[in-house]
């Protein structure tokens, strides 16, 4: 280890003393004790769119006066107005643009995208308008359609309000739907881990477990799919299903959101108070894990409503986690699952509470984020990943289990590899069987969990003063997790940002406020203007080694 890591692991070990981060022999720490507003306990382990929910048609056919010029193009769009599919005279239609909205190969992710993404047979609803932008965004770029494409305030599907920068052919920002993939076929049962193969590299996020690589922007939704399927059995244990509408019973008043759970003879409530600016709204929404804005500072969600997921409404104590107890595993008796997952499930719960209450809340659905720093951070992540309602997953100083690289961290000292991020049961009970000379039987890296939250947009926030962070791997994972983003067209959705921070999530405001402010412009505020290429990396790490199979053009 360097001399800074060694002065950096001796403060980090003074600073946690008496709180439950990870040390050598595997409790679940990660470095430091949360700093400043990192949490009650600190680290611990471990464009435009358009189709997404195939509605532009309905509300542009209101008006007869959808899609009178175009919604995307084939790809986005070279100006984002027509196209080669978007309908040549947008004439409204009876058919509510069953073709969805957004180019010709936008939409096709999410289930609801509409089975084509061409902007409506009929050119019903043109797939936006100003007030969404789903129809391509002047450009096609990736702030055009910011949201699912509703058919446009007049339903006269002019395209985005301004010009966008990331292209994407009308893939989505976000999804009403929890999980887009639900309806892809079953992959076959995992084999045994005696039987895994060795992968030294990354694997590849193209490559389907039947052996061929996705060529169409369309097969990302399935291959998404897939991944998900190797991360819950491997690496998370599996989320619980959404609970039947009739099991679900959600209030919104004074300001407090409760969601009431009742299933297989339990029941969990979950609560949480929404600020919302003054004014009518609808507003976008940051949900922080543990506090409104994570480790965040307000300043920089002006405009935004916020509301705080209480994990200890599902697990008491983070640092001290029990396999399979509680009313979750009463509800979803898998005991493969770990805390990370069934907190993400509780972020999803709130997510339908929101829904279910949307006449009251003054919260715009489409424009939700999530945030949180350290053990705190993964959940953010982790959250965002598993339910496509989310359109920004702003993950800081979220480190081994997090977005670093499990493979990249392996080869390192002093980080939270394997060995020294499972010292209590935040992850599935499957993944203790690796450690760090088996990494790379893995089936899948972090770098493929990130690339779970595209087409939506997420932004890594990273701490490289602490070493045990694993700053370097979670920059290799988010150089990896760019390619995907690059195949689908929409760059800009990905971002991260690195620097030293004076603290353990003591976010330095003068370096990464700008960038965490782009972000939240563009995908929260709708401000398409907004620059979120943002690649601040403190490494120049060859990638030769990880990265050894080829980015494709998707179609």
């Amino acid at each position: 280890m360097s001399a800074k890591g060694l002065v950096v692991v001796a403060f980090t070990v003074l600073s946690v003393l008496g709180s439950s981060c990870a040390n050598n022999d595997g409790s679940p720490g990660s470095p430091g004790a949360g700093g400043s507003t990192g949490g009650d306990h600190g680290s611990g382990g471990g464009d435009a769119s358009g189709g997404t929910t195939g509605t532009g048609g309905a509300a542009g056919g209101s008006t007869g006066t959808g899609g009178t010029t175009g919604t995307g193009g084939a790809k986005g769009g070279t100006t984002g107005t027509g196209g080669a599919t978007g309908g040549t005279i947008g004439t409204g239609g009876a058919t509510g643009g069953t073709t969805g909205t957004g180019g010709g190969t936008g939409g096709t992710i999410g289930a609801t995208g509409g089975t084509t993404g061409a902007g409506g047979a009929t050119g019903k609803g043109g797939g936006g308008g100003a007030s969404t932008g789903s129809g391509g965004s002047a450009t096609g770029g990736g702030a055009g359609g910011t949201t699912t494409g509703t058919g446009g305030v007049a339903g006269n599907g002019s395209g985005g309000a301004a010009a966008g920068t990331g292209g994407g052919g009308g893939l989505p920002t976000s999804s009403t739907t929890e999980n887009t993939g639900a309806d892809c076929p079953q992959p076959p049962a995992p084999p045994a881990f005696s039987a895994l193969p060795s992968i030294a590299n990354l694997p590849d996020p193209f490559l389907t477990i039947g052996g061929t690589r996705i060529s169409k922007i369309s097969d990302w939704r399935c291959r998404r799919a897939e991944i998900s399927s190797q991360i819950q059995y491997w690496g998370t244990g599996p989320k619980g299903a959404p609970p039947a509408a009739a099991n679900l019973n959600a209030t919104f008043s004074g300001g407090k959101l409760t969601v009431t759970i009742t299933q297989s003879g339990a029941t969990l409530t979950l609560t949480s108070t929404i600020t919302t600016p003054s004014g009518a709204g609808p507003f976008p929404l940051v949900i922080g894990m543990n506090t409104p804005t994570g480790s965040l500072p307000t300043s920089l969600f002006g405009g935004v409503a916020t509301m705080t997921f209480d994990s200890t409404q599902l697990v008491p104590d983070g640092f001290n986690v029990t396999r399979g107890a509680g009313s979750y595993f009463t509800m979803y008796p898998d005991k493969n699952a770990g805390a990370m997952i069934e907190w993400a499930w509780g972020v999803s719960r709130l997510i339908d509470g929101l829904y279910a209450t949307a006449g009251q809340n003054k919260i715009d659905l489409t424009r939700i984020a999530v945030t949180g720093c350290s053990y705190q951070g993964k959940m953010a992540l982790y959250a965002g990943a598993f339910d496509e309602r989310i359109a920004l997953t702003i993950p800081e100083e979220s480190g081994g289990g997090g977005e670093a690289s499990w493979r990249f961290d392996a080869t390192q000292t002093g980080t939270e590899d394997l060995e020294h991020a499972q010292g209590t049961a935040w992850y599935a009970a499957n993944l203790a069987q690796f450690k760090n000379a088996s990494a790379p039987k893995l089936p899948y890296d972090q770098h493929e969990l990130v690339a779970m939250v595209a087409p939506r947009a997420i932004l890594a926030v990273e701490n490289t003063g602490i070493d045990y962070l694993g700053a370097q791997g979670e920059s290799v994972s988010m150089r990896a997790a760019k390619e995907v983003y690059k195949a689908l067209g929409i760059p800009d959705r990905l971002g991260y940002t690195q620097t030293q921070a004076p603290a353990h999530c003591s976010f330095p405001t003068s370096v990464q406020g700008p960038d965490v402010q782009a972000f939240v412009n563009k995908f929260l505020l709708n401000q398409a203007s907004a620059n979120t290429n943002i690649a601040r990396d403190s490494y120049n790490t060859d990638l030769t080694k990880w990265v050894t199979w080829t980015t494709p053009t998707l179609q």
